[in-house]
């Protein structure tokens, strides 16, 4: 059969939307625990501390404790695995990355106040510093055993919701194909799905149109496999300022500068129980800028104690997003089709709003033990129109109605054993974004074609570490392994009827990380 003519989409083009959803929100607004050596393998329980790099990006007025400037530089080899159970089926995958965590350079210089033995401000610091904030870097692949419920059963019920047009479509001409692609109320989900013949029109005496529903015979199963492959990260350009009041006080800021760049590549396969099958595959590639403003202050009200305080306004990023799907098919048809290659949409996000509030022990200049905690509002995120044709209100509600502010719990300590060596071993924790409400709700105009989502349950760090230290130069190594936990669903079920509800698949993505760090100060 002939590939699907773009002449005929060019007809829907105008009114389908490319909605975002509530999981590129999340997505987009995450950050990790990712650093350098010293700061990760205490699992970044450093914002009461200071006097490391990667802690002016959590608390700026860690900026503030160096004493002397410092050149640094972090590079991170990666090693991703994911476990898959659906259904009573397991599946593996795996990946490897290795790239840089951070590269910064302080410039700590005393005040007049300090050389003239005063109080005040003592020490006035800047930074300039490349942080990758995330690595979004992993594959996966979920295998189910048979099964009676399919995807083309979500395809049928998702068209049948169609607002308007629904019972307007032609029926099917004599050897040819239906003709409902004039209609500007489909998605090109629904278009794809009906080309491929994987649904069927139900129509009643009078030859109205109904409902559509799979094309999958009465007690006919499937098979299905899926396939993730992400790639790209958040990268972090900062500018930091901070003061050393008295060594009582210390106030920070930093002006950041971010980007974002990530590309998924989703296949979902289904083998047919009577012969045949379909495989659906959607390449979403997202880019985008902003910026932020982090303020903090630790205090030292007595030589063995700190506490730490940050807040960190949300990110404004300017964003780019393309899509683009094709459907392998082999029912009472066998072909293919494809969408657009211009499935093209720009908008602006805001991120949610962070609370940082820390405490860190000195134990006699032998070490120290610290906890940090973290809120992130991820309720407050919320999608911006760039132009009156754009309307963002269902999507933001979805933000506010299935998405929960979620916290990080963070403890870390480092023991010297010599003047020169140090260990260091931490723990974080973070609680679960997603509540139960949470899914994806596509707009029955939409031009996504990717009905698949993970709701996310917890994320864990164990984290150890040990660093090399003289009194010009350092070096530190850790190693950190995370554990996220989360559930996969091929497409959203909880409108449909019981018997094609789905099981979700649970996904544990363990990411090991070894981290190594070398430092100049001067």
């Amino acid at each position: 059969m002939k590939r699907y003519s773009l002449a005929v989409f060019a007809l829907i083009i105008a009114s389908a939307t490319f909605s975002q959803t509530v999981f590129e929100a999340v997505k987009t607004s995450q950050n990790d625990i990712i650093g350098t050596a010293r700061y990760m393998s205490v699992a970044g329980a450093f914002g009461a501390l200071g006097g490391d790099v990667s802690a002016i990006k959590d608390n700026p007025a860690g900026l503030g404790i160096f004493r002397k400037s410092e050149l640094t530089a972090t590079v991170d080899a990666q090693m991703q695995s994911a476990d898959a159970l659906w259904n009573a089926k397991k599946a593996t995958d795996s990946k490897y990355s290795v790239g840089m965590n951070n590269l910064t350079l302080v410039l700590a210089g005393k005040t007049w106040r300090a050389e003239s033995g005063y109080a005040g401000l003592l020490n006035s610091n800047f930074s300039f510093s490349y942080n990758k904030l995330r690595n979004f870097n992993r594959n996966i692949t979920v295998k189910s055993n048979i099964s009676s419920q399919s995807m083309t059963d979500y395809f049928g019920y998702f068209t049948g919701l169609t607002p308007e047009g629904n019972l307007e479509w032609d029926n099917y001409p004599t050897g040819g194909l239906s003709t409902p692609y004039a209609n500007t109320n489909l998605s090109w989900m629904s278009v794809m799905a009906d080309y491929g013949r994987l649904i069927t029109p139900i129509y009643d005496g009078n030859n109205n149109l109904q409902e559509w529903t799979s094309f999958l015979g009465l007690g006919e199963t499937v098979t299905p496999t899926y396939q993730l492959r992400e790639s790209g990260g958040i990268n972090e350009y900062s500018f930091a300022w901070s003061g050393n009041f008295s060594n009582r006080l210390f106030l920070g800021a930093s002006l950041n500068l971010q980007s974002i760049n990530h590309t998924s590549v989703s296949i979902y396969n289904e083998a047919f129980s009577g012969n045949g099958s379909m495989s659906l595959k959607n390449t979403l590639s997202t880019s985008g800028s902003g910026a932020n403003l982090n303020i903090g202050l630790i205090a030292v009200p007595v030589d063995f104690i700190r506490l730490g305080l940050s807040l960190h306004t949300p990110m404004f990023y300017n964003m780019e997003q393309l899509n683009y799907a094709t459907l392998d098919f082999d029912s009472s048809v066998s072909g293919n089709t494809e969408t657009p290659t211009d499935n093209y949409v720009q908008y602006q996000f805001q991120t949610p709003l962070q609370f940082n509030v820390s405490t860190a022990f000195i134990l006699d200049k032998r070490g120290f033990l610290s906890a940090e905690y973290v809120m992130t509002n991820y309720k407050g995120m919320k999608f911006i129109p760039i132009d009156e044709y754009s309307d963002y209100s269902y999507e933001n509600e979805d933000i506010t109605g299935m998405l929960q502010n979620a916290r990080t719990i963070k403890v870390g300590g480092e023991y010297r054993l010599t003047d020169n060596f140090s260990l260091r071993a931490g723990f974080a924790n973070t609680s679960n974004i997603t509540n139960s409400t949470i899914a994806k709700i596509l707009d029955t105009k939409t031009a996504r074609t990717d009905p698949e989502y993970f709701s996310h349950n917890s994320t864990n760090y164990a984290t150890f570490g040990l660093g090399y230290r003289e009194s010009n130069w350092y070096f530190d190594f850790a190693y950190i392994n995370k554990v996220i936990d989360e559930n996969y669903f091929a497409y959203n079920t909880n409108a449909l009827n019981d018997a094609y509800k789905i099981s979700p698949a649970n996904v544990k993505t363990t990411t090991n990380n070894i981290v190594a760090t070398f430092g100049i100060k001067f």
